[in-house]
């Protein structure tokens, strides 16, 4: 007599076995966000959607994995791609050459071997130009995008630095003062003689570009926040530095807290 019970026992351990292997398969997730909820210092955590997700939910989400109690310093939190800007290692190449063309001069060879160095190790992601601040990404739709793929979020402490780079010999933190200018903070540090002298550039927390103007014939006072960073241009008669500049600070945004 014809038995299904064989039949029925292979069937069964199939259905088993191919519900095993699908339980066994991660579920794919079309956001990726690895956190930094208490600073860089601090280890990350990964937040994972399903499914595109608007930045509002995953600034809340990150909010609840952040264990200190200070509020996150707003205007230096950012929101970057996973990859790091296509242009960094091409403005590396370049300083590094510059090193070597002016070997002549230990200080002008140092200051560009220094900037180089320190873009390498302080610039990882692409920042991207988009508010993080809880109230706003809730309120305003245009600051509330639709995230679809890797990101980085890093929710920052306030700092209590700023930093001065560019044409010195290398970078240097210099402490934050309120209602401390560019000039004053330039008293502390030693430009080159190649460094512009009539203004500077800064890039505030947010990834904001400013000119500062320093010389006493334009000396007008702007504010500094504290994470900031006040880039000195390269000037010379005899090099054009201007597109150089121009790479440098549009380097610099990128830089997280």
């Amino acid at each position: 007599m014809f038995s299904l019970f064989p039949l029925f026992s292979r069937y069964r351990c199939y259905v088993l076995a191919s519900l095993c292997l699908f339980i066994s398969i991660p579920s794919f997730a079309q956001s990726i966000i690895t956190l930094y909820a208490n600073g860089t210092s601090a280890a990350a955590v990964t937040l994972h959607y399903a499914d595109p997700v608007r930045l509002a939910q995953v600034v809340s989400d990150s909010l609840k994995q952040r264990t200190v109690s200070e509020t996150p310093y707003w205007l230096g939190s950012s929101l970057s791609t996973a990859t790091e800007p296509k242009t960094k290692q091409a403005l590396i190449t370049q300083l590094t050459q510059l090193s070597q063309q002016h070997r002549d001069d230990v200080l002008v060879s140092d200051s560009f071997a220094n900037t180089a160095q320190w873009l390498q190790q302080h610039i990882h992601h692409q920042r991207l130009p988009v508010n993080i601040d809880i109230d706003k990404v809730r309120l305003n739709k245009a600051d509330n995008p639709l995230l679809n793929g890797n990101y980085q979020l890093q929710l920052a402490n306030r700092p209590t630095s700023v930093i001065v780079i560019g044409a010195i010999e290398k970078p240097q933190t210099i402490t934050w003062q309120p209602r401390m200018a560019a000039k004053e903070y330039l008293t502390q540090v030693t430009p080159l003689t190649i460094a512009a002298n009539s203004e500077v550039t800064v890039i505030q927390p947010d990834g904001v570009i400013q000119q500062h103007p320093i010389a006493y014939w334009n000396n007008n006072h702007n504010d500094i926040a504290p994470g900031a960073i006040i880039f000195i241009g390269y000037q010379s008669l005899f090099h054009n530095y201007s597109e150089l500049n121009h790479a440098i600070s549009s380097m610099l945004i990128n830089r997280t807290l």
